[in-house]
C-alpha cells in the first residue's frame, strides 16, 4: 500500500477487504464473479468480472476523497455516478454475452457517457476502464475488441479536436457476462502523452481494424496547484504499432515496463513531473492472459520493481491475442510550479 505524497482530490490505494479505511471510501472496485455497480448513499462499490491471481484474493480497489471533502452519488441517465467538487467517478453497465455484437452497444454507451458527463458538469473523460466478455472472439466475422473499437471511435471521431481530449484507457476481456465501463472525468481536459516508441493509438494503421482504438498512451491531470496524477493506459509489448516477443512472457513484460518509463520522462519532458524508472509508480495492474503465468509473472514483477510498488495479478484476455501480459499504472507527484496544459 502507498499513501498519498500530496492532497489529491483521489487517493488509490490496495487495501484488504476487511481494512476500515476500506469500508470508508467512497469508491471500491472488487475483482471477481459477474461486472456490475452497485450505488449506495455517499458510495459507489464497482465489480470487475476479472478473477484475482496469486495472493490478490481479498484485496480491493480504494479511491478516498481528501479528508474533509463529501462525495454525492446519484444516477443520470444510464450512468451511475459519485461526484465531489473536483472530479467525477462514473459507471456505465449493460448485460452482453459473447455472441453479441459489442459495436452498437459500445457506441451507445459513449453516447450516453459524453452526455451524462456534460450534464453533470465535468464533460472531459480523464481515465476510462472498458471490461468485455470474449474479447478475441469472431463475432460477424469480426473480432470482438475490433467492434469495440467502432463503436467508441464513431463517438469520439465526432468531436472537435478528439485527438487533444482522448482519455487514458484500458480495454480488457473479462470470462463473465456484462459490458461495464467506469472511469474518472473533470472541468478541465487533462493533458495527452504519447510514447515516441509506438505509433498513437488512434493512428494504428488499417490492419488493427476499421477505427482506431481511441485512446491516449496516458493523462496528465493536474489535480491542484501542487499535485498532478498520471494515468497511464493499459500498456503492452508493443513498438512501433507492432507486437513483440511473442510467446515470451518475461520480455513482454521487460518491454510493457519499457513503454512506461518512457511515458515517466515524456510526462517529465513537457510538464515539471519528476521522471523517475517505473519502480516510483504508486500502484500498477497487471492482466495476464494465462493463469498458469501467475508464479512467473510475480516472480519477474518483483525483481524488475522491488517491493516498493503495490500491484495486482487478474486473470484477463488482452486485446491482441499474441499479447500474454498488459500493465496499466498510477504515478502520482508533488509538483513545485503549476503545469500548463495545452
Amino acid at each position: 500500500m502507498i499513501e498519498p505524497t500530496a492532497k489529491s482530490p483521489l487517493t488509490v490505494t490496495y487495501r484488504r477487504d476487511e481494512d476500515p479505511a476500506c469500508g470508508a471510501a467512497p469508491v471500491v472496485i472488487r475483482f471477481g464473479g459477474s461486472s456490475g455497480v452497485e450505488p449506495r448513499a455517499g458510495r459507489l462499490e464497482i465489480r470487475v468480472g476479472l478473477e484475482p491471481l496469486g495472493d490478490g484474493s481479498g484485496w480491493v480497489e480504494c479511491w478516498s476523497l481528501p479528508e474533509g471533502a463529501a462525495g454525492e452519488t446519484g444516477v443520470e441517465g444510464a450512468l451511475t455516478y459519485l461526484r465531489s467538487d473536483d472530479c467525477l467517478v462514473g459507471c456505465w453497465a449493460a448485460p452482453m454475452d459473447a455472441n453479441d455484437d459489442p459495436d452498437p452497444v459500445t457506441e451507445r454507451a459513449y453516447r450516453e457517457i459524453l452526455a451524462a458527463c456534460g450534464a453533470l458538469g465535468f464533460k472531459y473523460l480523464v481515465r476510462v476502464w472498458n471490461y468485455l466478455p470474449a474479447i478475441n472472439h469472431a463475432v460477424g466475422g469480426q473480432e470482438r475488441y475490433r467492434g469495440f473499437c467502432s463503436g467508441r471511435a464513431r463517438v469520439f471521431e465526432a468531436l472537435p479536436a478528439y485527438e487533444r481530449i482522448l482519455p487514458a484507457a484500458t480495454a480488457i476481456g473479462t470470462h463473465s457476462d456484462g459490458l461495464l465501463i467506469y472511469f474518472i472525468a473533470t472541468r478541465e481536459a487533462a493533458a495527452r502523452i504519447e510514447n515516441p516508441r509506438q505509433v498513437s493509438a488512434y493512428r494504428y494503421p488499417r490492419q488493427y481494424g476499421p477505427r482506431s482504438p481511441s485512446f491516449a498512451r496516458a493523462s496528465l491531470w493536474q489535480s491542484g496547484p501542487q499535485a498532478a496524477e498520471l494515468f497511464i493506459s493499459g500498456t503492452a509489448s508493443i513498438v512501433g504499432h507492432e507486437s513483440r516477443h511473442v510467446g515470451d512472457l518475461g520480455a513482454q513484460i521487460d518491454e510493457s515496463l519499457r513503454n512506461i518509463g518512457v511515458l515517466l520522462e515524456e510526462a517529465a519532458t513537457h510538464h515539471p513531473v519528476r521522471a523517475d524508472a517505473p519502480r516510483e509508480l504508486s500502484a500498477l495492474k497487471v492482466y495476464l492472459r494465462r493463469a498458469a503465468d501467475t508464479p512467473a509473472a510475480a516472480a519477474h514483477l518483483r525483481a524488475r520493481l522491488g517491493h516498493d510498488v503495490p500491484w495486482l495479478l487478474l486473470h484477463g484476455d488482452i486485446c491482441r491475442e499474441e499479447l500474454l501480459v498488459e500493465i496499466e499504472g498510477l504515478y502520482s507527484e508533488r509538483l513545485t510550479e503549476t503545469l500548463e496544459i495545452p
